[in-house]
């Protein structure tokens, strides 16, 4: 009974984060479409990491979410200055200067400000390039981290805010795609079979938050290229990747082992 009432509890605060972030889309999405095209990616990738800070498994974090009014745009203000302790984006920025991407596989954290206004606004310009893109999620709840099924809704409820969305969506160009995990790490060799198959066809790999891109796949290589994307919620951590609380990782490398 308790354990039931503790799930309905967290269901609700996830609702309720996501109708807050959903109502700033459209003034998100606004903005980033008014921006050229060098700061527009610089935003894009501020917007993830700070995106990245609304984590509940992070006591700082949490303490930050208890006030009043705290948003992304607040979330941001806690963003160090770059250059960043690991910071490719000008390198990223560079390579979008050539041919798009056929197909990115981006692994989402949490549900909220960080898919909704993180993520989601980076993958609608991946398919702006005509990038095919599958959003991948947990397939079981762990905190806050977003569900295949929460994606779903989520992909439906951006979809009436943003046509460009939901006729991406509807074109199958934007699919969500379930993991076959439940924990807020990333293992890549133990993916839900269909998921594998399409992986085949990846060449851009994007991992976000601490869990999934730092604590299991910050040094790992790949035959794509690859995106790494989080904020470090741990002060030890943090300094030890030679940054402070909240020390910034957007790591971008070009395929490394060979196919």
């Amino acid at each position: 009974m308790a354990a039931t009432l503790i799930v309905l509890v967290s269901l609700q605060i996830k609702q309720s984060e996501n109708e807050a972030a959903l109502s700033q889309l459209q003034y998100r999405l606004e903005y980033l479409d008014s921006l050229q095209p060098y700061q527009q990616q610089v935003e894009l990738a501020i917007g993830m990491l700070a995106g990245n800070m609304f984590d509940w498994g992070a006591k700082a974090v949490i303490d930050m979410m208890k006030q009043e009014g705290f948003g992304l745009t607040e979330a941001i203000r806690k963003i160090p200055a770059r250059p960043w302790v690991i910071d490719n984006l000008d390198t990223w920025i560079e390579r979008l200067e050539g041919p798009a991407h056929r197909q990115a596989a981006i692994f989402i954290d949490n549900s909220g400000f960080d898919a909704i206004l993180g993520m989601l606004p980076f993958a609608r310009f991946l398919l702006s390039r005509g990038t095919k893109v599958m959003v991948c999620a947990n397939s079981e709840p762990a905190l806050n981290d977003v569900t295949f099924v929460e994606l779903e809704v989520i992909l439906q409820q951006a979809g009436v805010i943003c046509p460009k969305i939901k006729k991406a969506v509807d074109e199958k160009r934007l699919i969500p795609m379930e993991t076959a995990q439940i924990g807020p790490c990333l293992d890549l060799s133990r993916l839900d079979r269909k998921l594998a198959k399409r992986m085949v066809d990846v060449d851009l790999l994007v991992i976000e938050g601490m869990g999934r891109a730092v604590h299991t796949n910050l040094n790992a290589d790949f035959t794509c290229e690859s995106l790494r994307v989080a904020v470090i919620k741990n002060k030890w951590l943090s300094q030890r990747l030679g940054g402070d609380m909240f020390a910034a990782i957007f790591k971008y490398l070009p395929p490394v082992l060979k196919e």
